[in-house]
């Protein structure tokens, strides 16, 4: 992966709740994130029982084009909905820094010298 990753939250949307095609029970939606690197990061097993957000988690991803692909499976192992694929461009956040806008020169009074060197 990069060096610079950069901090992203993976959302999955659900819908109302259905019987399971293989009658089998449900078991998780695997998401797997493939980032710009090409390498495809770890499944991350989601069960609706996600803190603080069900149905999510943070990860970090290489700037750039990627793709994140949700698969819902029983607990034989089924896929037991269509996998759902998203694509997603990452632009990152560029480096920033406080440019100089200016310059001022103050004569330096002697007052202001006399405190100086108090000092």
């Amino acid at each position: 992966m990069s060096a610079n990753l950069v901090p992203v939250i993976v959302a999955i949307a659900v819908g109302p709740s259905i019987a399971t095609p293989t009658g089998v029970p449900f078991a998780n939606i695997s998401v797997v994130v493939t980032d710009s690197t090409g390498v495809a990061q770890a499944p991350v097993l989601l069960t609706g029982t996600e803190v603080p957000t069900p149905w999510a988690f943070s990860t970090s991803v290489a700037p750039g084009a990627g793709t994140a692909v949700a698969t819902a499976t029983d607990t034989a192992g089924t896929v037991i909905a269509p996998v759902i694929t998203q694509s997603f461009t990452e632009a990152g956040t560029p480096p920033s820094f406080l440019p100089p806008t200016g310059i001022t020169v103050t004569p330096v009074t002697a007052a202001v010298a006399a405190l100086a060197k108090k000092r």
